[in-house]
């Protein structure tokens, strides 16, 4: 049976888990240490983590300080969709 595109919900989920989880493996910072920079539980911020959609904006400022999100991800987050690279050379070419 084909697989069905994701929605498009989905797909901002995917976006922000996928930066999440890849800064945390950079710069080895474990689940543990976000939910205590962020004044929450462990278990609310797995919950978060596998539904970003619950995180609120103050939540994604504070993880885009601890994680050290690039200017990319942080811009993908807030489109909630990847970045291109012709994206990025006109921006930095205006």
């Amino acid at each position: 049976m084909p697989r069905l595109k994701p929605s498009p919900e989905e797909d901002r989920n995917r976006i922000i888990r996928a930066i999440i989880v890849g800064n945390q493996e950079r710069y080895a910072i474990s689940d543990e240490s976000i939910a205590k920079y962020l004044h929450i539980s462990l278990a609310t911020f797995k919950k978060k983590k596998s539904r970003p959609v619950n995180f609120d904006l103050m939540d994604i400022h504070a993880l885009a300080r601890y994680l050290k999100f690039t200017p990319v991800q942080a811009a993908s987050i807030a489109l909630g969709r990847d970045i291109t690279a012709k994206e990025v050379k006109d921006f930095i070419l205006l």
